[in-house]
């Protein structure tokens, strides 16, 4: 968009919604200062940035799948994009989340306001995938936004291979739906809430949630920094430990990862291993919950009673960090997408790092056409808005000083058990709603099913789900949850569940 210094209405305008009472004259006397404020902003506009990261590279060929090649709805476009051929995803195909950008194949994040937006560089996640001799087979279908935890938003929604009256998850559903349906062994997911545990768990895949930074979201659509995770979904846990030993690690370019300095493991080495656990403690506030289905509770736990043939040591415990860590994260991420997301038009952070201009402007089509704004995201756009011009952002500030007090209540869990151990979800895939279903009944199926899920977004902490039985052949999912960092020993202890 060509600059332009703001007009004397321009400068109204603006001055009338922050409340200033200014005169014709003020208005001019202004509008000539801010005339010449925009200089600077010229000659910034004519520096060359630097490169993206990675380099931006030539834009590739691919297709829009036809329906007898999607059964499920699971593809948006496909490749494929080989790799170098050689290293450890050498042979492998694997996914892409329609919200992680590929060079040449469009990425919408699931929503027709980004129907046009095609970028020219692939995020660090894909660059490590292809370098490693992986190939990219295309882009799964994601929630509109990805906002919305049920896999009826997307266009056409996301059908579960078990069965497709049923919602495969969100809002990484065509990765759930591509691995379950054996169209690829792995795929890439990212996570807010629940958005690569839920579609695993529904879809009977293994999906991990790494820790907080471990993994660099570079070239990601955004919600908020604090609780924007990407990471790996596969058949089988080997999967997701070989894709997160390529895609881990420090990435300049993404102030969101930690400062250690501590290198990440390579994870298919964890499972050789064969560490052995000792103690899993069963939380207590992820069972019985007003959502809960009894049948889902009877298989998980007993599920994590069958640790005991190994000798591991099972205890059940009562963890209220669970439950407060909900509130926490339901502030940063109702008003943290409000002013991130949309405000910002997903500018994920003011430190030093990337950020795609293109990615801004593709998303800032939200401001001109506001009515194409998924139904789903609306309520927390609407209440993050009136928090923040109500409370000043007093609440969010609140929640991310509570932070550090919520990690400290699960590390001193963690400290004594090696794994925390719950449903994923408390209850199984819901079915998809009816063609003529209210928006009432369509936005409530957005977000149900994120209690357990959600608290370990806010705390950081990694959480895998783990396919551990099903019901009337709809899948239920395990999730244990792990120390900061602990990635290695929480994919040997879901390795040795899977062996069980």
């Amino acid at each position: 968009m060509k600059l332009q210094a703001p007009t004397h209405d321009d400068v109204r305008d603006l001055a009338d919604r922050l409340g200033l009472s200014l005169t014709d004259e003020a208005i001019d006397t202004y509008g000539t200062f801010l005339a010449e404020m925009m200089d600077p902003y010229r000659r910034l506009d004519a520096m060359e940035a630097p490169a993206p990261a990675p380099p931006a590279r030539e834009a590739r060929v691919g297709r829009s799948p036809p329906p007898d090649e999607n059964l499920y709805n699971a593809w948006t476009w496909i490749g494929p994009i080989e790799g170098s051929g050689k290293g450890l995803l050498a042979g492998q195909s694997v996914g892409v989340k329609d919200a992680i950008c590929v060079a040449g194949m469009p990425a919408r994040n699931g929503s027709p306001l980004l129907e046009d937006f095609v970028p020219n560089f692939d995020a660090t996640v894909v660059a490590r995938i292809l370098a490693a001799g992986g190939t990219i087979r295309g882009k799964t279908a994601c929630e509109n936004l990805s906002f919305s935890g049920h896999s009826h938003t997307s266009a056409p929604p996301v059908l579960n291979p078990h069965r497709t009256t049923h919602s495969a998850g969100g809002s990484s559903s065509g990765s759930g739906a591509a691995i379950a349906a054996g169209d690829v062994p792995m795929a890439l997911g990212c996570d807010q809430g629940g958005s690569i545990r839920i579609p695993a768990s529904w879809c009977g895949v293994v999906g991990l949630k790494p820790t907080h930074g471990l993994v660099p979201y570079t070239g990601s659509f955004a919600m908020d920094a604090t609780i924007d995770h990407c990471g790996p979904m596969g058949a089988r846990v080997e999967d997701v430990a070989r894709l997160l030993t390529v895609i881990a690690g420090a990435d300049r370019f993404d102030p969101r990862q930690s400062a250690t300095d501590k290198p990440p493991d390579h994870y298919l080495d964890s499972l050789l291993e064969r560490r052995k656990p000792r103690r899993i403690a069963l939380i207590k506030e992820g069972f019985g919950r007003s959502d809960s289905e009894p049948e889902t509770d009877r298989q998980v736990r007993e599920a994590v009673l069958r640790f005991r043939s190994i000798g591991v040591e099972i205890e059940e415990i009562s963890v209220p960090a669970h439950l407060t860590c909900f509130d926490v994260w339901h502030a940063i991420v109702v008003e943290g997408t409000s002013e991130l997301m949309f405000k910002a038009n997903g500018l994920a952070s003011y430190e030093e790092g990337f950020a795609s201009a293109a990615m801004l402007e593709a998303f800032a089509a939200w401001r001109t056409r506001p009515n194409e704004i998924s139904p789903t995201a609306i309520p927390a756009f609407l209440m993050g808005a009136y928090m923040h011009e109500r409370h000043h952002g007093r609440f969010y500030a609140k929640a991310q000083s509570l932070l550090g007090r919520m990690r400290s209540e699960l590390d001193s869990v963690l400290a004594d058990f090696d794994a925390m151990a719950m449903p994923t979800i408390p209850f199984r895939a819901l079915a998809h709603p009816a063609p003529d279903a209210s928006l009432k009944e369509r936005v409530e199926l957005a977000l149900p099913m994120v209690g357990n899920t959600a608290p370990y977004n806010a705390s950081g902490h990694p959480a895998i789900t783990i396919p551990c039985g099903s019901h009337d052949d709809l899948p239920i999912g395990l999730m244990l949850i792990g120390r900061h960092f602990g990635e290695a020993d929480l994919l040997s202890l879901a390795a040795s569940f899977e062996k069980l």
